[in-house]
């Protein structure tokens, strides 16, 4: 329900080839090839899935140092989607997001810790239903490399985090519908264009 968001998208982003020190690759994500997906306990028999369809966002990386990345992404709150027109309206209604009051969530991430060679923490704050948190979310760079339909250059990642939507001022039926959201993020970015890190 309220996930989000994010979420979060964490991100980094990889490098072309040769690039020289400094350089960073700036990534748009592809709304066709990520997916920002949520999952929320249901009365203890299950965990109802959704997603947000719809969403804009950047972000960049340098793969000899992950610290440097940056993230920002706005999702549509009416993009959601739980495979279900009552169950969409009863979440964008008062009682749940409240897409009304507030159409946006927003995640802009504040720094990077890496925590393997192909892993790290991406930190951030979220806003969600008019309240901005902070939140780290666990990413795993899959690979990078030109797609071979497209000719573009893609870079991919997976991610997830937890938040509580209590935190965020959503919180009727909780003896029904759980606290937890789990955020779980698939992303494709595709290159749009090379920029020199200003502090370089």
């Amino acid at each position: 329900m309220a996930s989000v968001s994010v979420i979060a998208r964490g991100l980094f982003i990889t490098m072309i080839c040769h690039a020289p020190a400094g350089a960073q690759d700036v990534y748009r994500f592809d709304p066709v090839h990520t997916q920002i997906l949520f999952f929320v306990g249901h009365l203890g028999f299950s965990h109802s899935q959704g997603e947000f369809l719809e969403f804009t966002g950047e972000f960049t990386f340098d793969e000899q140092d992950f610290t440097s990345t940056r993230v920002t992404l706005t999702i549509d709150a009416g993009s959601l989607d739980m495979d279900d027109e009552s169950w969409n309206e009863q979440l964008k209604g008062r009682r749940y997001l409240d897409v009304s009051r507030f159409p946006d969530i927003r995640f802009a991430g504040t720094g990077v810790e890496p925590t393997g060679d192909r892993t790290a923490t991406v930190s951030g704050d979220l806003t969600l239903h008019g309240v901005t948190r902070p939140v780290a979310i666990s990413m795993r760079f899959n690979r990078a490399g030109t797609h071979p339909l497209s000719g573009r250059y893609v870079a991919g990642f997976s991610g997830r985090t937890v938040i509580r939507r209590s935190d965020f001022g959503i919180d009727s039926d909780l003896k029904w519908v759980g606290d937890e959201v789990e955020i779980r993020l698939e992303i494709e970015g595709v290159l749009e264009r090379k920029t020199i890190d200003s502090q370089q």
